[in-house]
């Protein structure tokens, strides 16, 4: 009976197994379904660009110097020291010639004066007396005249102490300095009390770096004081100073009349209009435009590359990074005019 039961079993199994492979069955576990790979998106790039405009553009000399007076007086007391008793002006005033510029303490001439005029007086007295006198000789009315003339002298003295005693301009000009003295205080002959200057030559001289062949005698420039603007020309350069102090070498009678200590290596502007006396010793470009243009496209030069030989320019165009080939025009230290390549409105990558 077992044997039966095996056999049955056994034919059972194997009916089955008949059938799964028929019908295209497996006893085997599915393989699991392979997944695609994920999709990764690149992060959008973004730049920072500048906008291309127009403007003018200007290539341009700059020199820098100290705005002097042609002729300068360094205003003191010749002939007599003493105590400042007034100050008629402060520094930067306008004076006229013989405009008082201070004083000093005449109390001791005053009395003086005053006593001297008194003995005037009696001697002119005298020699009243004298001539109504019976018998006098023409040889006593001369002697009494000369000590009227005598104390007239004295006279003429005092008052030109008393007169000097008032230090004046010598020109017309601009006060550029006073002495650090106060009223109350001594001065002695040859102390310099004040400078005046002549603000009718004012010259500014400078030390170009380089092209020096820029600035020939006769040459306009520019002279730019704090915001203010003048006109000016270029009056002497290392050439002519050369030529300048061979001449005087040669010829020694000749007087230097400029008021200027040249320097060799020193180019000389002249204003050539009017400028307040207040640009004396202030600082001053001297500026000398070499070239312009107007209204044209201009960029800063640091954005300009050079790819295989060719200038180009970044540019952001629909998102995209473009290099843009460039023909550069007028150029300075820090810009240039792009003639062709770029157009008004074009976005230019900074980074």
């Amino acid at each position: 009976m077992n044997k039966a039961l095996k056999k049955i079993a056994a034919a059972v199994s194997a009916a089955a197994l008949a059938a799964c492979t028929m019908t295209g069955c497996y006893l085997l576990p599915d393989e699991e379904e392979v997944l695609a790979p994920p999709v990764v998106k690149a992060a959008e790039v973004k730049y920072s660009t500048v906008t291309v405009a127009k403007k003018d553009l200007v290539k341009k000399l700059v020199n820098s110097g100290t705005v002097a007076a042609e002729k300068q007086y360094s205003l003191a007391y010749e002939k007599q020291g003493g105590t400042v008793t007034k100050f008629y002006v402060h520094a930067g005033d306008t004076v006229k010639e013989g405009d008082p510029i201070c004083e000093l303490d005449t109390a001791d001439v005053e009395y003086q004066i005053t006593e001297k005029e008194l003995y005037k007086k009696r001697a002119e007295l005298s020699v009243a007396i004298t001539r109504q006198r019976e018998g006098v000789t023409q040889a006593e009315i001369d002697r009494a005249g000369v000590d009227v003339e005598l104390i007239e002298n004295e006279l003429d003295k005092l008052y030109e102490r008393r007169d000097s005693a008032v230090l004046r301009s010598p020109i017309d000009g601009t006060v550029s300095a006073l002495s650090d003295i106060r009223v109350g205080d001594s001065v002695g002959t040859g102390q310099t009390v004040a400078t005046v200057i002549d603000t009718t030559g004012l010259y500014i001289a400078i030390k170009p770096s380089s092209d020096m062949s820029a600035y020939d005698i006769d040459t306009e420039v520019i002279i730019k004081v704090g915001t203010d603007e003048y006109k000016g020309k270029v009056f002497m350069n290392p050439k002519s100073i050369a030529e300048y102090n061979a001449q005087h070498t040669d010829d020694h009678e000749k007087e230097d009349t400029t008021g200027i200590k040249y320097s060799s290596d020193s180019v000389y502007v002249r204003f050539t209009e009017d400028a307040p006396s207040q640009c004396a010793g202030q600082l001053a470009d001297v500026i000398i435009i070499q070239e312009s243009v107007s209204d044209a496209i201009v960029i800063s030069n640091n954005l300009i590359k050079t790819v295989d030989g060719q200038k180009v320019v970044y540019v952001l165009r629909d998102g995209e990074k473009i290099a843009v080939p460039i023909e550069v025009g007028l150029k300075t230290g820090s810009q240039s005019e792009i003639k062709s390549g770029l157009s008004e409105g074009d976005e230019i990558i900074i980074r």
